[in-house]
């Protein structure tokens, strides 16, 4: 039987923290998309000057030149992603896991609480009708009040199993809110 009040005490750790985050850049935000489409401009214009062989000078070396252009920089923008993504986590210092915040839920149409461990952040009173999404991913639940900010729910730090627990958020939530993306 379910308690009256779901309560999850949240510990992110680097593991956590990059997984989120790679969500939230390349599938909630989609900023794959910028150096796909660029890779694939490039290769159309290599493919172009391919054709070109024999009927115009150099052809060759411009596909060449554009197609390596094409796929390097996306290689180096993506690489600088992961590198930043690796320098923000140690900045945070979450080689060891860090307690960020305690999330209580109720079936009150004011029933989501968020508090920070120290209190300096306050306490958020959210409505469940301003949820913007959730997203069930592989040992974690994205919790996004907004379009611009979430809170994670680690799998196994709620006072429920985390099945039950998104069992809840789908009870509270409309369907088209509540997104399950893990691969099964």
């Amino acid at each position: 039987m379910r308690p009256d009040t779901i309560v999850t005490s949240s510990r992110i750790d680097k593991s956590i923290f990059c997984h989120f985050a790679i969500f939230d850049s390349m599938v909630f935000r989609k900023h794959f998309r910028s150096p796909a489409i660029f890779a694939g401009i490039m290769g159309v214009f290599a493919c172009i000057c391919y054709t070109q062989i024999g009927k115009a000078e150099q052809a060759a070396l411009l596909g060449n030149v554009l197609l390596a252009i094409g796929l390097i920089l996306p290689a180096v923008y993506f690489g600088h992603f992961y590198m930043d993504l690796q320098a923000q986590s140690k900045k945070l210092k979450l080689e060891t896991p860090k307690h960020v915040y305690t999330i209580s839920m109720t079936t009150a149409p004011d029933g989501i609480t968020i508090v920070t461990p120290s209190g300096e952040g306050g306490t958020l009173r959210l409505r469940w009708e301003h949820i913007y999404q959730v997203y069930r991913v592989k040992d974690c639940i994205y919790f996004y009040i907004s379009a611009r900010q979430a809170f994670l729910l680690p799998e196994g730090q709620s006072n429920v199993e985390t099945d039950e627990l998104w069992t809840f958020l789908g009870e509270m939530l409309p369907a088209e809110k509540v997104i399950d993306r893990r691969k099964h």
